[in-house]
């Protein structure tokens, strides 16, 4: 299964998401089973995360330091993606326009997550906190898909 996780500029939400679910699937032993990536729709290539990201994410043992954005646009082939993990409604419209199935398109919890770019630590560890709670429902769906 190949998951990719998109939120704006692929600086803080995605790349969070990505390196917390990566987490998920090596403590599981699922590495042969699931990969996952992450993209920004607006992405500026190879830009890092801001510091506030990678220590709230070092704080629970992820580490997101070498991190580089990516922009969705440079993937050629959509198609080898099973899932497109979105963090607001307004992503999944896009990509929706994008030509992404929408039976492939997962909003990340009941509430958008609400980018913490250019906040402080607190808000990046609320944001942080959110992705991880709705990242486990996300995993205990897909380890049951998986393991069938």
């Amino acid at each position: 299964m190949k998951i990719v996780f998109v939120c704006t500029a692929n600086i803080c939400r995605s790349p969070m998401a990505e390196g917390m679910f990566r987490k998920m699937i090596e403590e599981n032993g699922l590495e042969e089973s699931v990969f996952c990536l992450s993209f920004g729709l607006a992405a500026k290539e190879g830009k890092r995360p801001p510091e506030n990201a990678v220590a709230v994410c070092r704080e629970i043992g992820v580490d997101i330091s070498g991190h580089k954005a990516r922009n969705l646009s440079s993937l050629k082939d959509l198609d080898i993606f099973d899932a497109f993990v979105v963090m607001t409604e307004t992503q999944a419209y896009v990509l929706k326009q994008a030509g992404v199935p929408e039976d492939k398109l997962y909003l990340l919890g009941e509430e958008e997550i609400k980018d913490p770019y250019g906040t402080d630590l607190d808000e990046f560890r609320q944001c942080r906190d959110q992705i991880w709670g709705q990242l486990q429902v996300l995993f205990q769906r897909l380890c049951r898909f998986i393991r069938k």
